[in-house]
């Protein structure tokens, strides 16, 4: 009889203890209600907030909060919620869009950005990022859409606080202005042979960042591709002064004094992003691709001469090298 008292009291004190243990929970944080769209919530279970939302505006607060604090799950979490009260917020969409795309769930990112651009097409920062994300998947059709789109609306914002310098076809750009749209129309561009238009977007946005070694690296490439030569090295030499590590930069500025027949400062560029064997390496490369095998052999056995227990590259272009020659 003892024994059994003993084994029903030893039960109920874990029981008590399991009850304890899970009003104290509930007491702090209590799992929220889980939110209608879940289509847009990729966690498995549900989220403990510190109780659900009574409202749009504190399951928004919540989100921003959270995500303050670093806690993407919980954010995206709240700003579902916040759906609850209000399906018809592009703002809300645009915000889960951007944490799925920082999180890596771009199929959930591309649904949410759509979905905020149904309620409100003109949504600058969803037309942004939505363009930014097609490029990534490789519809640049779909891309261009979208960032043509944020272009106009940022040009429609920027006309109506100031005016265009005379003779240009747009208004100069300020601090609001979504420069990296921008660039990324401007290489849609150059992609497709429009080369004009490209620099013409490159060139607004180096007026208000002229110390952008990025932006003059790729208006310099823009030259490169139609052949003006001259204007490809001005340009990659100012993005040189802006910053003289940046190696796409020397690298460009390499190929153009190819173009130009001036091997030694096409070697001299290359050499300031690789070693010496790998820039004779391939300066030889894009000279056997002109046609200039002799130069190229001659380059290739200079580079296994550098380097010769390892430069496999090296060995294998000047076999190409020798039967192109030959044929």
């Amino acid at each position: 009889m003892m024994k059994r008292d003993l084994k029903m009291l030893f039960t109920l004190a874990i029981l008590s203890f399991s009850l304890c243990g899970c009003a104290s929970v509930d007491e702090d944080l209590e799992l929220t209600k889980i939110p209608q769209r879940q289509d847009l919530y990729q966690g498995k279970s549900q989220i403990a907030v510190g109780g659900s939302p009574q409202s749009e505006i504190e399951a928004l607060n919540q989100a921003q909060d959270a995500e303050r604090s670093g806690d993407l799950d919980k954010a995206l979490y709240a700003y579902i919620q916040a759906l609850d009260f209000n399906q018809q917020n592009a703002d809300t969409f645009y915000q889960i869009a951007r944490i799925h795309v920082a999180k890596g769930n771009k199929d959930i990112a591309l649904k949410a950005y759509n979905e905020a651009l149904t309620i409100n097409p003109d949504h600058r920062l969803a037309n942004a990022e939505l363009g930014i994300l097609e490029i990534d998947r490789r519809q640049y059709v779909l891309a261009r859409k979208h960032l043509k789109k944020t272009i106009f609306l940022d040009q429609q914002r920027l006309s109506a606080i100031k005016s265009k310098a005379a003779g240009a076809d747009y208004t100069s750009l300020d601090e609001l202005s979504p420069l990296r749209v921008y660039n990324a129309l401007a290489i849609l561009e150059d992609l497709e042979n429009n080369n004009e238009a490209a620099r013409t977007y490159f060139r607004l946005i180096l007026a208000f960042q002229p110390q952008s070694a990025i932006i003059a690296t790729n208006l310099g490439y823009s030259f490169y591709l139609v052949g003006d030569f001259d204007n490809a090295e001005s340009y990659l030499k100012q993005a040189l002064r802006a910053d003289p590590s940046f190696t796409r930069a020397w690298s460009n500025l390499g190929l153009v004094y190819i173009r130009q027949g001036n091997y030694r400062r096409a070697l001299a560029s290359f050499e300031q992003t690789m070693t010496t064997a790998d820039a004779l390496n391939d300066l030889g490369y894009f000279l056997m691709l002109e046609g200039k095998y002799e130069q190229a052999i001659s380059l290739f056995k200079q580079a296994i001469d550098t380097s010769p227990t390892y430069f496999e590259r090296a060995h294998k272009n000047l076999k190409i090298a020798l039967a192109s020659k030959i044929n």
